[in-house]
């Protein structure tokens, strides 16, 4: 057990020295690659800040937003919302080539109901193992890309939205964060276009500095 818990400790520490020199502006953010995609950082549920999924034949990933990932209550309407700040990123062969060129800025949000009160991040537990069907005409998704103004997506072909696990740490008995780690895949027609995000997974550390 303790040849494991010191192996994980050694992967995290060699992750966090990778994630400093490719992009120096993500604070506390760990990237592992995938093992069977270099391109994604592997599914987690240790709050690293990561995230990603294929986006056509490219990559929307975390880069170097100072908040990767930001969510709002809603109270007016009863409803979550979830924004992932990455970037969309050229495929690259192998874990030690560096991304060819950064396409474009890229944000995906989804705004969906809560059964329950979910008005700090303490609360956040109460996703815990729910799934959202992105089809569901009360569920918003919106896209934003470069400067363009964020796009409200309306013919949504498939998509779910999986809450995994939802963990909260207390450390020293004081409230630290909400990890919040999942799945998440989309198909859309957006201007006539066709774009789908799939194998998505994130990795959220929420803090209530990114809880509103």
């Amino acid at each position: 057990m303790m040849k494991k818990q010191l192996a994980i400790i050694c992967m995290a520490a060699i992750s966090i020295i990778t994630a400093c020199d490719t992009d120096d502006s993500i604070d506390r953010s760990i990237w592992i690659n995938d093992s069977e995609d270099y391109n994604l950082p592997e599914y987690s549920e240790w709050g690293y800040n990561t995230f990603g999924a294929k986006m056509g034949r490219n990559y929307f990933v975390s880069c170097w937003h100072e908040n990767p990932c930001i969510m709002e209550w809603h109270d007016s309407d009863k409803t979550l919302e979830l924004t992932m700040n990455g970037c969309q990123k050229y495929k690259k062969n192998s874990s030690y080539d560096s991304y060819a060129a950064t396409k474009e800025d890229v944000s995906l949000t989804i705004i969906f109901p809560c059964d329950s009160v979910i008005n700090n991040c303490k609360k956040l537990y109460l996703l815990n193992g729910k799934n959202f069907d992105l089809t569901d005409p009360d569920i918003k998704v919106l896209v934003k890309r470069g400067d363009n103004l964020q796009e409200a997506i309306t013919d949504i072909r498939s998509g779910e939205l999986h809450f995994k696990r939802v963990q909260i740490l207390y450390v020293n008995d004081r409230f630290e964060e909400a990890i919040v780690s999942g799945t998440f895949d989309i198909r859309y027609v957006s201007n006539g276009e066709k774009t789908w995000l799939s194998d998505g997974r994130f990795d959220l550390g929420i803090t209530p500095d990114l809880f509103w």
